[in-house]
């Protein structure tokens, strides 16, 4: 089966490994990925931490397969935000104040002091920090907020990105930014959904090993709906009459089963 680019998801925040704040930058992201044709290998969180930030970008960095790196979080105004020095430092760059950056973050404090929101116009030295990125980088367009999102070369046809951790900037600079601008090219997988009411997992083992043999180029996972008495049976693969045919054969294997859904992806 072809091996489609994927995408590797850092996300970076002490405040989510103590459970005090969930993930859905993540999911969402992955989402997104996967619709565009380059599903997510792998997601990590790590703490706020140089090392552990560095250790997570040379992995994906080290994999060719991984076209797409997105680190998120940590590149706000105070001292625990430390993602722009950890990127610089595992890409081997120098940091510098990225002028770009600097007037965006500038015309938003001149827009909260007209507002009243602060009593000066100068931009606070924690503001002037969130500037300091890793040189060579493009500087992303944030309009909801004031960190600036980075997108950086890596290889051929490979980029990584760094982007902020706030759910309601990150989203919209994935998709006004990243996706239509850096995700393009791709082959998403069509998908297909079987539903099995009130039949027990365990069940399904049998027709799922057959359907495995028979289509080595289709993924079927089975994810069991506990309190609905139902388990969806999920197909998807790059090659959209393969998957029709695999969902076939799957309800032929197993008759109980319904066809709930079935689409093809988007084209970019």
């Amino acid at each position: 089966m072809a091996v489609p680019p994927s995408t590797v998801i850092i996300a970076v925040g002490d405040e989510v490994l103590s459970g005090h704040t969930q993930d859905t930058n993540s999911s969402f992201l992955a989402q997104r990925a996967f619709a565009a044709g380059y599903p997510v290998k792998r997601i990590e969180v790590v703490a706020d931490s140089v090392d552990d930030v560095v250790d997570a970008v040379q992995r994906a960095v080290a994999q060719p397969e991984v076209a797409r790196i997105a680190v998120c979080g940590g590149i706000g105004p105070t001292p625990d935000d430390r993602t722009f020095a950890a990127v610089a430092r595992a890409l081997n760059r120098d940091l510098e104040e990225n002028p770009v950056a600097l007037a965006h973050i500038s015309g938003i404090v001149t827009r909260m002091y007209a507002a009243g929101w602060v009593t000066s116009e100068e931009v606070s030295e924690g503001n002037r920090r969130c500037a300091m990125v890793p040189v060579g980088g493009i500087v992303l367009v944030n309009r909801r907020g004031m960190a600036p999102p980075m997108a950086y070369e890596v290889g051929a046809h490979r980029w990584l990105f760094i982007l902020p951790g706030v759910p309601r900037e990150l989203t919209t600079i994935v998709d006004e930014e990243m996706i239509p601008r850096f995700f393009t090219g791709g082959t998403a997988s069509s998908v297909s959904e079987v539903s099995y009411q009130s039949v027990p997992e365990a069940e399904l083992y049998a027709p799922l090993r057959q359907l495995a043999a028979e289509f080595d180029d289709v993924v079927a996972g089975s994810y069991p709906q506990t309190e609905a008495r139902r388990v969806v049976v999920r197909l998807r693969g790059l090659d959209r009459e393969r998957v029709l045919l695999a969902t076939a054969r799957m309800l032929e294997l197993d008759h109980r089963g319904e066809l709930v859904d079935a689409w093809a992806p988007e084209k970019n």
